[in-house]
C-alpha cells in the first residue's frame, strides 16, 4: 500500500499521513491513532512509521578521547545526559574540521538527534539546522551558543604566581595543537616586560612533547627557573626530562600544567595546574541545551565564559 492509498482510506491528506508517521506536533493524537489503526489493519504501519525514539538522543562531537582532557568532559556530559534519561552518542573528529562538519550534517540532517554538543565549532554552519546545538568551547559561528573557559585569566594567574615567587626566566612548552596558549603566554610575558621567547614547540604530543620541549629549551642555552606547559601530560614529560638532566623539581625549576587531571595529585612532585572546571562547563552546556530542546526559540545570544583557576601543589616553589 502506498501512502496516497492510506491517506484516501483515512479520509485525509498525504501530508497529514506523512506528518503523523513522523510524530509531528501539528497533527492531533486522535488523528494519528486513526491513521495508525488503518495502517495496522493493512500491514503497513512499520513501513511508514518514522516517529522519534522514546528517549532524547544527544550527540557529542569531540576532537578525541585518547587523552584525559577531552575524555573527562565526555564522561561528565554522558553522565548528565543519561541521568536525565537520555541516550548519548559519541564521535571523534581527530581534529579534522571537515570531519566535524560531516558529523554535524549527519547527526542534524540524517539521524535527526534531539540535541548536539560540538567541542569547539570550527566553521560557520553552512545551513540552518532545526536541532539545538551548543558549542563546548569557542565557536566560529556567532549564531551558535557556546560555553568557554577563560584561559587568559588563568594564564595571568600562573605567571603572576611565579613572579611573586621570584621567577623571572619563565619558559613555555607547547605542541602543534596548543599554539594559541603559547601565543597567550608570550603576550602576557611581553606585557610584563619579560623574555617572551623562552618557548618550545614539539611535533609530538602528550609526555613526549614535554621531553622534546625541555631538550629544546636546554639547547637555547638561556637560563630558566620555571616552565608552564600547555597541558598536564606535557608537564609530566617535562618533569621527567628535567630530572634526567640533573634538575630538581621544584628546587631548581618549578613546573605548572593545565587541565588539573586526576593524575596531578599522584605525580612526583604533585603538579600545580590550571583547573579548567569541566564539571561547571559541562553542567552549564547541558542546561543550555535542555532549554533549547524545550523551546526551539530559546537562545542565550552569548558566549558564556567560565573563569578557570590555579591549583597550587608541590611542583612550584619560591626562588
Amino acid at each position: 500500500m502506498t501512502m496516497k492509498e492510506l491517506a484516501k482510506l483515512a479520509n485525509t491528506s498525504v501530508s497529514t499521513v506523512s506528518k503523523a508517521f513522523r510524530d509531528a506536533d501539528d497533527v492531533s493524537q486522535e488523528t494519528k491513532e486513526h491513521i495508525f489503526d488503518i495502517a495496522k489493519q493493512h500491514g503497513c504501519y512499520g513501513k511508514f512509521y518514522q516517529g522519534k525514539y522514546h528517549k532524547k538522543v544527544i550527540a557529542l562531537v569531540c576532537p578525541e578521547i585518547a587523552g584525559n582532557y577531552y575524555s573527562i568532559f565526555v564522561q561528565i556530559l554522558q553522565k548528565l545526559i543519561e541521568d536525565a534519561g537520555g541516550i548519548c552518542l559519541i564521535s571523534t573528529t581527530e581534529f579534522n574540521n571537515q570531519k566535524q562538519a560531516e558529523l554535524i550534517e549527519y547527526y542534524a540532517s540524517y539521524l535527526q538527534v534531539d540535541g548536539l554538543i560540538v567541542f569547539g565549532l570550527k566553521e560557520t554552519l553552512k545551513k540552518g539546522y532545526d536541532i539545538p546545538i551548543v558549542s563546548l568551547f569557542a565557536s566560529k559561528d556567532c549564531n551558535v551558543d557556546s560555553v568557554n573557559v577563560d584561559m587568559e585569566s588563568a594564564m595571568w594567574e600562573a605567571v603572576e604566581l611565579l613572579l611573586q615567587y621570584g621567577h623571572r626566566q619563565i619558559a613555555f612548552i607547547s605542541e602543534k595543537l596548543t599554539l594559541g596558549k603559547m601565543e597567550l603566554f608570550q603576550k602576557i610575558m611581553a606585557e610584563n616586560k619579560l623574555d617572551a621567547d623562552l618557548t618550545a614547540e614539539s611535533d609530538q604530543r602528550f609526555e613526549q612533547a614535554g621531553i622534546d620541549g625541555i631538550n629544546t629549551l636546554l639547547q637555547l642555552k638561556k637560563p630558566f627557573t620555571a616552565v608552564i606547559c600547555a597541558y598536564d601530560h606535557i608537564a609530566f614529560g617535562a618533569i621527567k626530562q628535567l630530572k634526567r638532566n640533573g634538575f630538581r623539581v621544584p628546587q631548581d625549576c618549578s613546573v605548572i600544567g593545565m587541565d588539573n587531571i586526576s593524575m596531578d595529585n599522584f605525580s612526583d612532585p604533585s603538579l600545580t595546574s590550571i583547573d579548567t572546571k569541566p564539571q561547571e562547563v559541562c553542567s552549564i552546556a547541558w542546561d543550555l541545551l535542555q532549554k533549547k530542546m524545550e523551546n526551539k526559540y530559546f537562545k542565550a545570544k552569548q558566549s558564556i565564559l567560565i573563569r578557570s583557576g590555579l591549583i597550587l601543589r608541590e611542583s612550584v616553589q619560591k626562588r
